[in-house]
């Protein structure tokens, strides 16, 4: 809490409590908490009328952004990205423990609603190491190599890498969130980890290799990264 308290009116009638706090500073300062709370800190000098005139000529935005916060939050909550779909996110109470998709809707069973999120982890490792595998297996085979040779593949949770390839060791990890991502774009991401079993940069030689066995790698690679911004590939 503040050291004083204030309202404004709202679009809808409704009045939203400020908290105010005096400090030792120069300007007024206004901030929109995460949780949709407001507070403002102003100088000891100056008045309380001049302080509300201030939020008050601030209220829209004020306004705007706590709707912001509130769309964003409900987007977070209620709905889950997989494999390019975004599904309405619906948790049921039920004896059974699993994740079913119906159109665009997903629905987590699980006895303990809190839990929901644990469920949802563990039906979407064992999601992506089926589907990845069966990937791995489509394309592996241009590679050239023995089947015995075939790399290990693990999921990961990463913050900056869809995937990365340990050739030495053949193993390649894959990104817990690349599920997220189109078929065709994770595709892409398996061919290119597997590309680094023959080739380890991203060289000439790499790219050629590409080019030859997913001529569209380079529109497959500019829509992944246009849609997830800030991931990269080793």
């Amino acid at each position: 809490m503040g050291d004083e308290n204030m309202k404004i009116k709202l679009s809808d009638g409704s009045d939203l409590g400020i908290d105010v706090t005096r400090k030792a500073m120069k300007n007024i300062r206004l901030r929109v908490r995460r949780d949709g709370s407001v507070c403002v800190s102003a100088p000891f000098g100056v008045s309380s009328g001049r302080i509300q005139e201030f939020v008050s000529s601030k209220s829209a935005w004020i306004e705007n952004h706590i709707n912001s916060l509130l769309r964003q939050q409900d987007s977070d909550e209620e709905h889950v990205l997989f494999m390019g779909t975004n599904y309405a996110l619906e948790v049921v109470k039920d004896r059974r423990t699993g994740v079913a998709l119906n159109g665009e809707n997903m629905t987590i069973f699980c006895s303990k609603p809190e839990e929901y999120k644990d469920v949802l982890q563990n039906w979407w490792v064992q999601q992506a190491l089926a589907y990845l595998g069966d990937v791995v297996n489509k394309w592996y085979p241009v590679l050239g190599q023995d089947e015995e040779d075939k790399p290990v593949i693990k999921i990961r949770k990463m913050k900056t890498l869809w995937g990365s390839c340990t050739s030495m060791q053949r193993t390649i990890r894959f990104n817990y969130y690349l599920m997220c991502a189109s078929a065709e774009g994770i595709e892409y991401v398996v061919l290119h980890e597997l590309t680094h079993l023959l080739y380890p940069d991203h060289g000439a030689g790499f790219k050629a290799f590409l080019s030859r066995h997913m001529p569209d790698w380079k529109e497959r690679k500019r829509r992944l990264e246009s849609q997830c911004a800030g991931m990269r590939m080793l």
